[in-house]
């Protein structure tokens, strides 16, 4: 099971351009050495990737956010709705 999930996670990591950032290594408790070399193999991996392209389209999306001017109205414009409470259903006002 945990072969086919990793495999999953593969393949979803790869479609968002996230390829190489997975590993799985079986180490038992007495292999100190493996896990040694394992967890330093797979850091150097994730620094030769660089940062995550998400983070990167985040930030980007965040300065650009911070660079659109505002409505002169000093608020967003967002359409005026009257929610009714008792069922949550919102009318929108022309």
């Amino acid at each position: 099971m945990t072969l086919k999930r990793m495999t999953f996670l593969q393949h979803l990591l790869t479609f968002m351009g996230l390829e190489g950032r997975l590993h799985l290594e079986w180490i038992s408790s007495a292999e100190a050495q493996k896990f040694v070399a394992t967890v330093t193999g797979f850091t150097e991996t994730i620094r030769r990737l660089g940062p995550s392209p998400l983070r990167i389209a985040a930030s980007r999306q965040a300065d650009d956010a911070t660079m659109s001017p505002m409505p002169q109205s000093g608020c967003l414009d967002l359409p005026k709705t009257d929610a009714v409470p008792e069922t949550g259903v919102q009318i929108a006002n022309g």
